[in-house]
């Protein structure tokens, strides 16, 4: 416990402590903002969005893998068909992401997919007239 007959050395409630020349202070320093034009340069404050954000959809890209998958799946009977309207169709969504900048991992996804499509059907042509029976 401390004396209450001694001055509180941390300024307390009363008057502000005169500290005697040389004697350094308690505490932290305090800081203190940079005049303007001197310092730090003034941050522009950002401005919020005018309104809502509105994302484009790469239509092209996003059936060009949807027509991949089914490509696949149906490869045995008409894949290979399907695999060369969704080639077309990602090759326009590759495009279409080029200008937009949405949908190029869509697209690239879209066109090897479709082209498994066609080799995998192009595989069981020649494994069905290779084999006689």
């Amino acid at each position: 416990m401390s004396n209450p007959y001694q001055p509180d050395p941390y300024g307390g409630y009363g008057q502000p402590q005169q500290q005697p020349y040389g004697t350094p202070g308690y505490g932290a320093p305090q800081y203190q903002q940079p005049q303007p034009g001197y310092g730090y340069p003034q941050q522009p404050q950002p401005y919020p969005p005018a309104g809502p954000v509105v994302v484009q959809a790469n239509s092209p890209a996003t059936a060009s893998v949807v027509l991949g998958f089914i490509g696949i799946l149906t490869s045995c009977f008409y894949g290979g068909f399907l695999g060369l309207i969704g080639l077309g169709v990602g090759i326009a969504g590759l495009n279409k992401s080029n200008q937009t900048g949405v949908g190029r991992n869509a697209a690239i996804g879209g066109i090897v997919l479709n082209v498994l499509s066609v080799l995998i059907s192009i595989a069981i042509v020649v494994f069905y007239f290779s084999v006689k029976p």
